[in-house]
């Protein structure tokens, strides 16, 4: 096993879309699909799913997440806790297609009482989902997540849901593998090419739980180059 810093999954994902050639959008379809089938096996019942989507590559992972359950026939709902015209461009993309496809697609950004969008998320969602997908933030979260946030992440850990975090729990650092503050505490962690140099720490298990390598197309010689280097 080898591990990647915050520094080198920006630099792999960098790499393999300039240097190889592998577009940015094509890189989050493989990890979505990737994530999709694992929760798919992980969740035989088809029980609901719902996907939580922040603002980055991350939240774009989820939407795609959501759209291949949703073709498989999976009651799945979607929240956006982020402004729409702020996305990034490849999680852009894809909204755009969850938006043009979906009806039940929630955006619950800036403007909206907090502790109304949390007690709204957790009566109409959290309280019928079988299981949760944190797609909020990923390893380049170096900070504290701020409300409404915060708030969100207590309660998704309140719902006594499985949960399954996208890369890393929104909240942990990638780097030490300890919490910068509120952290969601996931069942599963559905991570991309390796495992993330903070889960090294045994204390980062906590928060993770059980975690599954997702292959997300980067080019083996690529990859190859970072696992030589521990």
């Amino acid at each position: 096993m080898f591990t990647l810093s915050r520094d080198e999954v920006r630099e792999l994902d960098r790499r393999a879309i300039n240097d190889f050639g592998v577009p940015g959008v094509v890189l989050m379809e493989n990890a979505g699909r990737g994530c999709t089938e694992l929760l798919m096996r992980l969740n035989p019942e088809r029980k609901p799913v719902v996907i939580l989507c922040g603002p980055g590559n991350n939240g774009g992972d989820g939407f795609v997440i959501a759209r291949h359950l949703d073709n498989a026939g999976w009651p799945v709902w979607v929240w956006l806790f982020a402004v729409k015209d702020q996305l990034w461009s490849d999680a852009a993309t894809n909204y755009h297609i969850a938006e043009q496809s979906r009806r039940d697609l929630i955006q619950a950004g800036p403007g909206k009482p907090t502790m109304r969008m949390v007690e709204l998320l957790t009566a109409t969602h959290l309280e019928h989902a079988g299981w949760v997908v944190d797609a909020l933030f990923g390893t380049g979260l170096s900070r504290p997540l701020a409300s409404p946030i915060a708030e969100v992440v207590e309660a998704v850990n309140a719902s006594r849901n499985p949960i399954l975090a996208i890369d890393i729990p929104s909240g942990l650092d990638c780097d030490t593998g300890e919490p910068l503050g509120p952290t969601v505490r996931a069942t599963h962690t559905a991570t991309f090419v390796a495992h993330k140099r903070g889960f090294l720490n045994p204390n980062s298990k906590a928060w993770t739980g059980e975690v599954h390598t997702i292959d997300i197309g980067a080019p083996r010689v690529l990859v190859d180059e970072y696992r030589r280097r521990g």
